[in-house]
């Protein structure tokens, strides 16, 4: 593999160090001041203006010519209310909050291309905005910084984000159209009618219901396999009030996932002819509701060409152009509906140990992978 002779060793340090610093001192959403505050302080020191957006977010803009089209780069800042178990020496140091998602390390690649881009301004076909978005892990930070105008002035023509994964060897992979899944929360109400147990014929069992309930979307999960890969899963399940009284309500919340908008709305609607059916059968009342939605990612194709070349060149063998998508969301989807986009993911396994996965206690990824990456995201904004 192969990176820009513009990648030095001494950037790479310093990407390195702003992870560590930024791992050590994680904000849950909506709570990153410290991190904006450091984000903002570190764009002023290589001159790049900037200012906050979303309260805790900040957007900086490095312009070329105001005639010239401009590139976005996403970075997302927040982390995870989870109690960090690693033992490095960088470790969580709030507790109950660690970055178990790799935006520490997504954050620092994208202050090490601003300062690696503003160096090189004389290269630039374009104007480039680092857009550093809080609240994503709860689904909130896009639309905010959508309402507050983050896509303009400059305008947005081309926006670029990317992950970390630490389930492969280091490497590459582009979907080639859709990139992550349509996801809702989903809650199934179920209105049954109470009795005293010894009087059991007099009520319509919600618990017992609510098993019947899960043995369909168990049947559904493994028999509608061509609308796959989707799933539809059960979190959390509630009901009854005393032993011996048979419960008149349940309430299930879950999520459905699935590739592209078509195959979710078939599979809700799959799920609210089964419930209608178990509704007439068992004289409860049952009801089906989207608690809200997360469109798909879907990549832009000139942009997938254009990231193809490059990372084939980088990463040679470890590039995949990929076709099967993860199960994953992300609210990026709100950017993407408003200006091509492109979202890259980057594997970074550490060889020779556990890799735990996103959101465990424990995760942890490859910091090797930092030179491919911050190589690859150059060439893609000299070449959009």
């Amino acid at each position: 593999m192969e990176h820009s002779r513009e990648i030095s060793n001494d950037l790479v340090k310093e990407v390195i160090k702003i992870r560590r610093y930024l791992h050590k001192y994680p904000e849950i959403s909506e709570k990153e001041y410290n991190t904006c505050k450091y984000i903002r302080n570190y764009l002023n020191n290589i001159g790049i203006n900037n200012k906050v957006i979303g309260k805790t977010g900040a957007v900086g803009t490095l312009i070329k010519d105001k005639d010239l089209p401009t590139v976005a780069i996403r970075a997302e800042i927040d982390a995870l209310p989870i109690n960090e178990e690693n033992t490095f020496e960088y470790k969580s140091k709030n507790n109950g909050v660690m970055h178990a998602c790799g935006h520490d390390g997504i954050t620092a690649v994208v202050l090490g291309l601003a300062k690696l881009l503003s160096e090189n301004k004389d290269k630039l076909n374009c104007n480039v905005k680092f857009i550093f978005e809080p609240a994503e892990e709860v689904g909130k930070g896009a639309k905010k910084l959508i309402e507050e105008k983050v896509l303009e002035d400059p305008k947005v023509d081309n926006m670029i984000i990317f992950h970390f994964a630490n389930s492969d060897t280091i490497g590459m992979e582009i979907q080639k159209h859709i990139s992550t899944a349509t996801i809702g929360r989903v809650s199934i109400n179920i209105l049954g009618k109470s009795s005293h147990w010894g009087d059991a014929k007099e009520g319509i069992d919600a618990i017992s219901i609510s098993g019947k309930v899960l043995n369909i979307i168990d049947k559904m999960n493994n028999s509608l396999k061509d609308k796959g890969p989707f799933i539809l899963g059960i979190g959390m399940i509630n009901g009854g009030v005393k032993n011996n009284i048979m419960a008149d309500s349940v309430r299930l919340e879950g999520t459905l996932r699935a590739v592209g908008d078509d195959k979710f709305n078939y599979l809700l609607n799959y799920l609210k002819e089964k419930m209608k059916i178990l509704s007439e059968e068992s004289g409860a009342k049952i009801e089906v509701n989207l608690e809200s939605k997360l469109p798909s990612v879907v990549n832009d194709y000139n942009l997938v060409q254009i990231g193809r070349k490059i990372g084939e060149d980088i990463f040679k063998e470890r590039f995949v152009l990929g076709e099967k998508v993860y199960l994953a969301g992300d609210n990026a989807a709100y950017y993407f509906q408003k200006t091509p986009g492109i979202r890259m993911v980057f594997f970074a396994k550490k060889e020779n140990e556990i890799n735990y996965p996103l959101h465990n206690s424990k995760f942890d990824f490859n910091e090797d992978i930092f030179y491919y990456e911050l190589s690859t995201i150059y060439q893609m904004i000299l070449n959009i």
